[in-house]
């Protein structure tokens, strides 16, 4: 399905991608069609990596991308213990 700004819907738009030529992956954020004087029409996609460039490839170049790692916060296996000197303060170790 398309429009005719040119742009186009695509199963993966907004999600993760990897252009098989760059090996560049990031989120696909637009389709479009670059239409030439000889009537080729090329389809665009249009790659954000996630330090914020976007880059450009033929629609034929993108494949699912990995999903972002979701990384859980760290679990500890240390246990602080607390005691007292005798002072009454609370003495931690280091």
């Amino acid at each position: 399905m398309s429009s005719a700004d040119g742009y186009e819907q695509h199963p993966f738009l907004h999600q993760q991608v990897r252009d098989i030529v760059s090996r560049t992956e990031g989120e696909l954020m637009a389709v479009t069609r670059q239409h030439y004087d000889d009537g080729r029409i090329v389809r665009i996609a249009h790659i954000r990596r996630t330090n914020g460039v976007e880059i450009t490839t033929a629609v034929g170049n993108i494949e699912r991308g990995r999903a972002p790692a979701r990384t859980a916060a760290p679990q500890s296996t240390n246990t602080i213990t607390t005691s007292t000197d005798h002072g009454g303060r609370d003495v931690r170790p280091l």
